[in-house]
Parts: C-alpha cells; sequence; structure tokens
C-alpha cells in the first residue's frame, strides 16, 4: 500500500514538474514576442512584417529610404539592421532554394520555371494552386532572399515559412501547396518583393 502511495507522489510529481515547464516556456516565448514586436518602438502605420517562427521582424522606414530588421540572435537578445535602398542589389523570392522570381538594379523582373509551370513568376505559381491539373507538391521554405551592396552582409533572407508544423515538429516534409499557410506565404512574400522593386528603382534614382 505504502508503495503505492509513493509510486502515485511520484507520477503526480512528475506531472506537476511538466506543467510547470510548458508555463514557464510558453512564458519565455510570450516575451520574446514581445521584445520582437516592440524592436525599433515604430509607430504602428509603419509597414512591418513577422517571420511566422516570431523571430525576426522586417521595416519598412519609408521616411529615410532604408528597411531595418530586427531577430533575436543566440542568447535571445535583439539585434538590428538596418538596409538603406541604395544598398539592395537584387530581391529574389525562392522556393525550397529553387529562384522564383528577382529583381535587381537596372533590370526588370524575371521568372524561373518551377515543377512545371510556366515561367511567370510567383502569381503563375499561385494561379497553379488551385488547378486540378497541378500535381501535389509541398513547399518547406518560401524566402525572399536580399542580395546587397555590404561585404559584411551580402545575402539577408526572410522567412515565409514556419520552420515547426502545428504539433512543434520540424517541417521536414513541408506543408501541402493547398495549406492556407502556403498561401498566405505566397501572398506576403510577393507583395514585400513588390516593396523590395520600389525601393530598388527610389535607390538608384538617388544614386544618380
Amino acid at each position: 500500500m505504502i508503495w503505492a502511495i509513493i509510486v502515485l507522489l511520484v507520477i503526480a510529481a512528475f506531472f506537476i514538474i511538466g506543467d510547470f515547464g510548458v508555463d514557464k516556456q510558453k512564458e519565455i516565448e510570450k516575451q520574446n514576442f514581445e521584445k520582437i514586436i516592440s524592436a525599433g518602438n515604430y509607430p504602428k502605420d509603419y509597414k512591418s512584417y513577422l517571420t511566422p517562427d516570431k523571430n525576426k521582424k522586417l521595416t519598412l522606414v519609408e521616411s529615410e529610404n532604408k528597411f531595418v530588421i530586427h531577430h533575436l540572435n543566440e542568447i535571445l537578445a535583439i539585434e538590428e539592421n538596418s538596409i538603406p535602398f541604395s544598398k539592395i542589389i537584387e530581391a529574389e523570392i525562392a522556393i525550397d532554394d529553387q529562384s522564383i522570381t528577382r529583381v535587381s538594379r537596372g533590370s526588370q523582373m524575371t521568372g524561373a520555371v518551377i515543377g512545371g509551370l510556366a515561367a511567370g513568376g510567383i502569381g503563375a505559381l499561385v494561379g497553379g494552386l488551385s488547378s486540378d491539373r497541378t500535381e501535389s507538391k509541398y513547399f518547406r521554405k518560401i524566402d525572399l532572399k536580399l542580395k546587397l551592396d555590404d561585404f559584411s552582409n551580402p545575402i539577408t533572407k526572410i522567412e515565409f515559412l514556419p520552420s515547426k508544423t502545428d504539433t512543434g515538429l520540424q517541417n521536414t516534409k513541408g506543408f501541402k501547396q493547398d495549406d492556407q499557410k502556403v498561401k498566405e506565404a505566397l501572398s506576403n512574400v510577393e507583395i514585400w518583393q513588390g516593396i523590395m522593386e520600389i525601393a530598388i528603382r527610389k535607390g538608384s534614382k538617388a544614386a544618380q
């Protein structure tokens, strides 16, 4: 009887410790979220984008012709990276590390072929998602990659898909093409590449 009570107490202790650990983790995540959201202390009407992992924020500071990226580093401290329009050489949408469209200084936007879809860039890909003729696809990464005129930081990447599934596991297989996360990611990345295109043009004019 005594041993049964001891076993029950041990089991109860494990549950209590486990719940405490979960609550502590949630509190840490909440604090990190608040840190990244408030980073820069910009007005609420400034256009910004928070990555799905909630560890990086891109902000357009139009009045100063620049973007500012805040991200959480390895020790969960906020780091800031300022990117003037004039330093952006190229903005590229990449899906699973394959280039889809890019826009660069002095050139028009160009499209690449992906998964059998005709060249036409991200719009063609979005349109193909609802087509019955499109074979089932899974996407692990949808990124906006910036090539910069900066020796110390020549490439900057903004992620538009989460690195983990809803259950918290690593996103190794990817999200199905008709998943809402994929549709939102494609829509958001296209918008931000459009913003980058405007910034590149403004930066080029200012340099002339």
